[in-house]
């Protein structure tokens, strides 16, 4: 950090974000405090409080409407496109267009504006509000433009038919099926459900030209550079808090804003679909809202408390912060601190810091008389020796703000008397031993507990460790003393029941009685280690867990999607969260101090099992073939095929018979070239090298010039 002296926070809007803003502000907040004198440029197209979001960074604010491509904005109801405004180009010279009426079926909107790029050898962009209309949307179109390619362009059909045989390898998907046969046919979608090497095929097929369209959920617009000629939003309302809802003015400008190719396109064409009966209206109403209405205020979203929660404890035990003061300081220089009253977010941190001392994350010491505050005096207050919430009990006798003086005799109240005010009677103590102390003195040291410190070299949400604590308690319990189960998908569903993990939603059937799922739930009950929450978000943390353990136990992709309705995508997002989750349960476990040395084997054992669970998770297998799916190129498939044959570990492959590398190259899809790199990597795990006749080690080849023996030998 000594060196750096430009910070360029770039999609600056995402501050608005509520799972990546509070990182980013935070981050921010820490550069501006370790590098005051660092310039720190922020750019984004859609920020509605601009001025507010400079002030926080002190920064000047430049504002320009210039764009590499000029871009038209038009709304498009019953095929009648009407351009409403535009957004100049580098040389500001293109002018708004007249209407005009596209040709195709007024049923088929979507298809209308495809053909209208098809004839000016344009791409589009199709924006819908779900997943599942991508999908069917893709399907509609995919035989209209296989249709007219095999008439203009049967070479481009050519191309896009050895893309999609790139998306054949591997498991297969019903998903992944679906996609394939659109690709095929010049079409396809795009959405978080899909795996990343299927998403990075529609995107470069796209950016290769081959691709005609896509229709995507507006994710691909966030953080995905895939500009197109043409952006159609198809949907401007989706579901949302039980009923249909306007997509944010900030969420649509981001997808317009794909239109338009620099290098590529004179403009780009940022279309909105209008519905309705009254189009028309419907049709001025968004171009109100949409095109010449103001962008919605970025806030905070620092004030989660899971997000405050972990960043509070990373600023001690990472961030240098001891002082109480230091703290409130750091704090106040956050977005946050400008959007919400000081007292408010100070009564916050003072929550949270209370509980991560009780949680034993940080430790509260001493006031330190050497501290200096850096807040000045006059903005905020701390040092009241009475808080706010005494006030009403100033001058009452019976409450002891300090300790009394030994020549004062303290006044007692008789057991028989109520007490007020909430307290409990205290008469069995002397007085003389209650002090008030004032943990919200600037000079308090707060400190992190070794526990405190992994929690976050894990990345975790304190709240998810103490959870991931609790649980593992319970299963060291339960191995020394015997009387209830430890299990794989018992500590499955203990990761799966954190905040930190993304819980699977329920569906309708779900729900009923007699589904798969409730009766998975009636068999796991004694298994799990975490608390039993309210029955629905039980339920979902059962289906979670249930997700990642058919995984492990080897089904495919397609009897997953089957049973639990989930997307390779959406699973391989969930796997990932479970490794890392198994991976910082390991981490508190190896910390936790609670139990004694006669209670180590059951930590070994509990510990051997979550370094078990993580592995399976990571590699989706039963634990026979965890060392065999450790060698490069064995993927769970092939290493249950070579199971078939005995062959369960590094040497055994190394060891196969001849006959059996014949049988195994001669595989569809396996190859000699493949089973070769197979044996060479597998040779790491046994410490030697694979005998070869052309084996020749690249570092005894001599350099250019090098001499066969030493000067210093003479010759």
């Amino acid at each position: 950090m000594a060196n750096v002296s430009v910070i360029v926070a770039d999609e600056f809007h995402l501050l608005n974000d509520g799972s990546r803003g509070p990182t980013l502000e935070i981050n921010l907040t820490r550069l501006r405090h370790l590098r005051p004198k660092a310039q720190i440029v922020a750019l984004s197209a859609t920020v509605g409080n601009a001025e507010d979001l400079a002030a926080w960074l002190e920064a000047d604010l430049v504002v320009s409407s210039w764009r590499p491509v000029a871009l038209e904005y038009a709304t498009l109801y019953d095929l009648h496109l009407e351009p409403r405004k535009v957004q100049s180009g580098a040389d500001g010279s293109f002018n708004l267009r007249p209407p005009r009426t596209l040709e195709g079926p007024v049923s088929q909107p979507t298809w209308a504006v495809l053909l209208d790029s098809l004839t000016s050898g344009g791409q589009a962009l199709i924006f819908v509000s779900t997943r599942r209309s991508a999908v069917s949307e893709a399907k509609k179109l995919a035989p209209r433009v296989r249709k007219h390619l095999e008439q203009q362009d049967p070479e481009r059909l050519r191309r896009l038919e050895q893309a999609a045989n790139l998306l054949s390898t591997g498991e297969q998907s019903t998903l992944g099926e679906q996609l394939r046969s659109c690709l095929r046919d010049g079409v396809a979608f795009h959405h978080a459900g899909l795996t990343h090497a299927q998403r990075a095929a529609v995107e470069g097929a796209f950016k290769k030209g081959d691709l005609l369209a896509i229709a995507a959920t507006p994710t691909l617009a966030a953080g995905v550079n895939l500009p197109a000629r043409r952006v159609l939003v198809r949907d401007v309302k989706r579901f949302e808090d039980g009923g249909s809802r306007p997509l944010p003015v900030m969420e649509v400008r981001q997808m317009l804003g794909r239109a338009g190719r620099p290098r590529y396109d004179d403009f780009g064409e940022a279309w909105v679909l209008c519905k309705g009966s009254d189009g028309w209206e419907v049709a001025d109403e968004v171009a109100d809202r949409y095109f010449h209405g103001p962008v919605e205020d970025v806030t905070s979203k620092l004030a989660n408390e899971a997000a405050l929660r972990m960043h509070l404890l990373s600023a001690v035990a990472a961030g240098g912060l001891r002082h109480r003061g230091a703290i409130e300081a750091f704090f106040s220089r956050t977005f946050l601190a400008r959007q919400w009253p000081l007292m408010q977010l100070m009564e916050r941190i003072d929550a949270i810091l209370d509980w991560l001392v009780s949680e034993r994350f940080l430790r509260r010491l001493e006031a330190d008389p050497d501290f200096v505050p850096t807040l000045p005096a006059d903005e905020v207050d701390w040092h009241d020796e009475v808080p706010a919430w005494l006030t009403p009990a100033t001058g009452r006798d019976d409450l002891l703000l300090e300790e009394p003086s030994p020549a004062t005799p303290s006044p007692r109240r008789s057991s028989s008397e109520p007490s007020t005010f909430g307290f409990t009677p205290a008469s069995s103590l002397r007085m003389a031993e209650v002090k008030a102390v004032n943990v919200r003195d600037p000079a308090t040291v707060y400190e992190a507990t070794e526990m405190g410190r992994v929690v976050t070299r894990m990345y975790l949400d304190p709240a998810s460790a103490s959870v991931l604590r609790t649980g593992l308690r319970r299963g060291v319990r339960r191995l020394v003393r015997g009387d209830a189960p430890v299990t794989c998908f018992g500590l499955l569903h203990l990761a799966a029941s954190t905040n930190d993990f993304d819980h699977l939603f329920l569906k309708a059937k779900d729900t009923e009685r007699d589904s798969d799922l409730w009766k998975k739930y009636a068999t796991v009950v004694d298994e799990v280690l975490a608390d039993r929450e309210y029955e629905e978000r039980d339920l979902s943390t059962v289906k979670s867990a249930w997700l990642v353990e058919s995984w492990i136990e080897e089904r495919t992709l397609k009897e997953i999607e089957a049973s639990l309705d989930v997307a390779p995508g959406d699973l391989h997002h969930r796997t990932d969260l479970m490794a890392w989750l198994l991976a910082g349960a390991a981490a508190v476990l190896a910390t936790d101090d609670v139990f004694i040395d006669e209670h180590l084997p059951a930590l070994d054992h509990l510990a051997s099992l979550l370094d078990e669970a993580r592995h399976r998770v990571r590699h989706g297998c039963k634990a026979d073939l965890l060392r065999l799916v450790k060698v490069r190129h064995v993927g769970r498939q092939r290493a249950r095929r070579l199971a078939e044959l005995g062959i369960r570990t590094p040497e055994d492959l190394l060891n196969m018979p001849v006959a059996t590398r014949r049988q195994v190259e001669g595989w569809r899809g396996w190859g000699p070239v493949l089973v070769q790199r197979m044996l060479d990597d597998a040779a790491r795990f046994t410490g030697s090298l694979l005998p070869s006749e052309d084996h020749e080690r690249s570092d005894d080849l001599p350099l250019p010039g090098e001499r066969e023996t030493s000067v210093q030998d003479g010759t």
